[in-house]
């Protein structure tokens, strides 16, 4: 019928056909969609643009959790033509965090039009669904940034950094405001830049000149304005990846707003990518240039471009696994160190000051992390933080677990599974996408005891009491702080490095006031959590002698 109504149309008469093509279109996606297998509660979705619109103004976490309360702790929803399969109760991701490689979930999402349009085509660690090649990317991640002598590197740079910082603090005055989310931001940007190049972009200095100069980056040398603008494409970047995964093409390409936003935030990546692939570039000639007989850096990026090479720097050689013999390619070289870029900017910064605006509103639990802190490191404020001091911190484990658990970076988890699999009740099929939505798993009321009330405690020495029954019995899945499974943060072991030395060297030496303790925490949520904005005091703090 619909063949005879079309060859009567003139071919002229293109509104009529755009007509018929978008009834053709609305008829096919909601008969696909009221044939779904195994359907399951959740909001109705238009066509195009699925549920992606329900979201604006709610903040994706918030919206995700609003569901979760009227659907239950199994729902769905439609984002960029994806159906995503909403789990928010331990039990049902149990088969998700298995460690081994047999695991039926080895890959976090479908590789997207979408995501291949903003350079998240699969080649790298996080978004590779190439079980071959994500081993090999894996294996060389892995062995620039979690190795025991990284971890002693990572504290002494970290160190470094700090004083660097603290002296600009110490100008700015002890009634100056600062915003901790841009001077953390920045930190951990020239953290991971320094991991994965071995050299510094200035990061913080560029900020501080900014603020001195009244956020003017006109006032700025060439460098650090260069600096600031690296940063700044980072952060954009990385806020564009929602945008990626919700809207499918034609919403990217046709509704208006949607259209400019995308267009603005491909230029973006395109600046990021260039700079990136020149830094790559620029250390190839280096090396060349590097005599025999002279060594070469020892950073990440040096690791990847000298892997399997006459220049190898790589300790670990894989001389029992041909498919790991081979050198980098420059794509992936660079996607790796744009996924550490990335993945070492945004999250530790801002896990930092969730941290610290708990601590802000809970003096309690702040005056016990300190006292932790002092009866550790003791009296002597320039001792160097050793790994062993960070060992130690127990309650200082306790306090970001618990504010991980109400504030979490990464709220919600993707897997898909490569195999059948049976999750709810429900036979599901191989590439069904599943979002595990932490911040539901970990308030979950049959699995926390007071799950809304903030307490480290639940987390401390818990084997010693009997408070927090239900968390003793460690169901494995309720905490998912760096995922779980194969795919697991490779990055994990500096973020907690960070994290710990950072709150040490900071609470250590100032008192930390929020300018307005009546605010709430204020922050976004599209891709992940991030802290818009987080206003504090500092002065030195009058150190108590034993």
């Amino acid at each position: 019928m619909i063949t005879t109504i079309i060859s009567s149309l003139e071919i002229s008469n293109i509104p009529s056909l755009l007509i018929i093509s978008s009834i053709i279109y609305v008829t096919h996606f909601y008969y696909r969609y009221f044939t779904r297998p195994n359907p399951l509660p959740g909001p109705f979705p238009l066509p195009i643009i699925g549920n992606a619109y329900q979201q604006i103004g709610y903040g994706v976490d918030n919206w995700l959790l609003s569901l979760h309360k009227k659907y239950g702790d199994m729902y769905e929803i439609i984002l960029a033509g994806q159906r995503l399969i909403i789990l928010c109760r331990p039990d049902l991701i149990e088969n998700m965090n298995i460690p081994s490689k047999k695991s039926k979930y080895p890959n976090r999402l479908h590789n997207t039009e979408g995501f291949a349009e903003y350079g998240l085509d699969g080649i790298g660690v996080a978004f590779n669904n190439d079980l071959k090649s994500w081993k090999y990317n894996r294996q060389f991640f892995s062995q620039a940034i979690m190795t025991p002598s990284f971890n002693y590197q990572a504290i002494e740079w970290t160190n470094d950094l700090w004083n660097e910082m603290d002296s600009y603090w110490n100008k700015l005055g002890d009634d100056y405001e600062l915003d901790l989310i841009k001077w953390m931001r920045r930190f951990t940007n020239e953290m991971i830049f320094k991991i994965s190049t071995g050299t510094k972009n200035d990061a913080i200095a560029s900020y501080y000149n900014m603020l001195i100069n009244n956020n003017n980056n006109n006032s700025l040398n060439e460098n650090l304005n260069e600096s600031n603008k690296f940063i700044e494409s980072i952060e954009t970047y990385l806020a564009g990846m929602f945008y990626f995964f919700a809207f499918n093409k034609f919403s990217r390409n046709y509704i208006p707003f949607i259209r400019g936003k995308a267009k603005k935030l491909l230029k973006n990546k395109d600046y990021l990518f260039d700079k990136l692939y020149t830094i790559v570039k620029e250390r190839r000639i280096e090396i060349e240039n590097t005599p025999l007989d002279q060594p070469l850096r020892h950073d990440m990026l040096t690791s990847f471009i000298t892997a399997n090479t006459s220049r190898d720097i790589n300790a670990v050689k894989h001389v029992d696994d041909a498919d790991l013999l081979r050198p980098m390619t420059d794509k992936e070289i660079f996607s790796n160190i744009l996924e550490a870029m990335v993945g070492g900017t945004d999250s530790t910064a801002n896990f930092i000051c969730f941290v610290v605006y708990y601590l802000g509103h809970y003096p309690e639990v702040k005056q016990r992390l300190i006292q932790e802190f002092d009866r550790v490191l003791g009296n002597d404020l320039t001792r160097p933080i050793t790994n062993k001091d960070l060992d130690e911190l127990e309650y200082c484990d306790a306090v970001t677990k618990e504010v991980y658990r109400h504030s979490p970076i990464a709220f919600f988890i993707g897997r898909v599974n490569a195999q059948n699999d049976n999750i709810g009740g429900y036979d599901w099929p191989e590439g069904t996408t599943f979002q595990m939505l932490a911040s539901a798993l970990m308030k979950h009321k049959d699995y926390w005891t007071e799950p809304e009330k903030f307490d480290p405690d639940r987390f401390y020495r818990i084997e010693e009491s009997d408070k927090y029954l239900l968390e003793k019995k460690k169901m494995k899945n309720t905490f998912p702080i760096f995922g779980g499974g194969i795919r697991i943060c490779p990055g994990r072991k500096l973020a907690i490095i960070e994290l710990k030395c950072l709150l040490i060297l900071i609470y250590r030496k100032y008192d930390v006031e929020l300018v307005d303790m009546n605010s709430p925490l204020k922050f976004t949520s599209d891709f992940i959590n991030v802290c818009t904005e987080l206003m504090v005091k500092i002065k030195p703090r009058k150190f108590q002698h034993n």
